[in-house]
């Protein structure tokens, strides 16, 4: 840690310079902070909890984005998942050729199919009510205007 006053290296953390005496207070704090915060996160690692140590070099890095060990950690992790979207989907496909889960993509897919025979039928349907023939059929002609039934008139 440097005092930002005189520039000078602390050999420890004091909340004052011990060569210009200006007051460290807060930035004692700081790195006492993030330097816990370490800690925890590589205790976390070491303990088996992954997630939570992820989070926790996350909080590192919110403080300290430059902080070379939480970066390191993070990235790490980063391409470690970057990798795994990479070859799960040749895992998803071959689980999907052997029949194993995605069991809402047969449904789906028996859906469309429903749905698609449905419009066939609709189209043929219109295609064959609006059809006219090409031959003139007979009309019957009926003579205008009423007739009586006794006189046939």
């Amino acid at each position: 840690m440097r005092c930002p006053q005189c520039n000078k290296e602390q050999t420890e953390l004091s909340p004052r310079c011990g060569s210009c005496q200006a007051d460290l207070a807060l930035l004692v704090d700081y790195v006492s902070h993030l330097q816990g915060g370490l800690e925890r996160a590589d205790n976390l690692t070491r303990a088996g909890e992954l997630g939570q140590a992820v989070w926790a070099y996350l909080e590192v890095l919110e403080v300290d984005p430059d902080n070379a060990t939480a970066r390191r950690q993070v990235g790490q992790v980063a391409t470690a998942v970057r990798q795994f979207d990479q070859t799960a989907p040749g895992r998803r496909w071959l689980g999907r050729m052997r029949g194993e889960g995605d069991g809402w993509r047969n449904y789906a897919m028996v859906a469309l199919l429903a749905i698609g025979i449905g419009v066939i039928a609709f189209s043929v349907g219109y295609g064959v009510g609006g059809w006219t023939p090409t031959e003139e059929e007979p009309t019957i002609t009926m003579p205008e205007g009423p007739r009586d039934s006794a006189t046939g008139k």
